[in-house]
């Protein structure tokens, strides 16, 4: 069964049943279900928005989401426990067992959001990709960190689960700091077992938390994480290569060029820790490179 259908029943009715009736060939193409108030259920698919409903004609629940709906849905995909998502939600999201990122926005409240307007639902799928022949010979003899780059839907966590997935077919000790439980959700353990891999996970512990506790205990070769940025995870990259350690990680950025005029970027480079950095073309072609730079 594809991931969406997964995703769709952790609904409440009767978008469960309505998302759950979508043809399968079109289902695995979905790659977020967004909800709006006062707008309709709308899929993206290869990076563009569509209507649910020109792929479900029969779901009139579909056609107009109103207020309670999209907070009935809320506490459904966080299980009534939207304080356990604290922090998270802080950041305007939260992640659900199976790696889904659901994205929040709405009216800010004294703690949280007083009241949500909008969700949108990211399907999580064990996808790969091509990785280019330069950066699989940098993969095998780790001599240097990658650095993926690409704006948001480009396919950064695509790209670095295949990294990872490279990584276990070799005899290379890593560790994966999975902040937001997108990369192995659950560990190696949550995957089918012919995707089983060989690594220390931490999952949604804060990065620079997540990465001394791997240089501390695990003594990893290489640390895979996502969406660097700030000044903690710079000084923390710092530290793990005091200790020799290699690092592939991802970051928001849509050019070369941008990675030397955006501050909290400029010290990630300055700290030496990656020597090649790889741009995604974009939402259209997740996971497809389009530029290999030299750092």
């Amino acid at each position: 069964m594809d991931e969406y259908f997964a995703l769709a029943k952790k609904l409440p009715e009767p978008f469960r049943t309505e998302l759950s009736a979508l043809n399968p060939q079109i289902a695995a193409f979905v790659q977020e279900i967004r909800l709006r108030v006062g707008q309709p259920v709308m899929f993206t698919i290869k990076g563009r928005l569509s209507p649910a409903t020109k792929y479900l004609p029969r779901a009139g629940h579909c056609q107009k989401v109103p207020q309670e709906s999209i907070q009935t849905c809320f506490l459904s995909l966080c299980r009534h426990s939207a304080y356990a998502y604290e922090e998270e939600l802080a950041q305007g999201f939260f992640t659900i067992p199976g790696g889904d990122r659901i994205g929040v926005a709405g009216t800010k409240g004294a703690s949280g959001f007083a009241v949500v307007t909008s969700l949108n639902l990211r399907v999580a799928r064990w996808v790969t990709c091509e990785i280019p022949a330069d950066i699989l010979r940098q993969l095998s003899t780790l001599t240097g960190g990658i650095l993926v780059a690409g704006v948001p839907g480009s396919g950064k966590t695509t790209f670095l689960r295949s990294m990872i997935q490279y990584l276990s077919q070799s005899d290379h000790v890593f560790s994966v700091v999975d902040e937001r439980g997108e990369l192995l959700w659950g560990g190696s353990s949550g995957l089918p077992k012919d995707r089983s891999i060989p690594c220390d996970v931490y999952t949604q512990y804060r990065k620079a938390d997540a990465i001394c506790m791997a240089l501390r205990c695990m003594n990893p070769q290489a640390i895979v994480c996502d969406e660097l940025g700030t000044a903690e995870d710079a000084a923390a990259l710092e530290a793990g290569l005091a200790s020799g350690v290699v690092f592939l990680a991802s970051v928001h950025c849509d050019s070369a060029e941008n990675l030397e005029k955006k501050p909290q970027l400029v010290r990630l480079l300055r700290t030496g820790a990656f020597t090649t950095a790889v741009f995604l073309d974009g939402r259209s072609r997740p996971g497809t490179v389009s530029r290999v730079v030299a750092l």
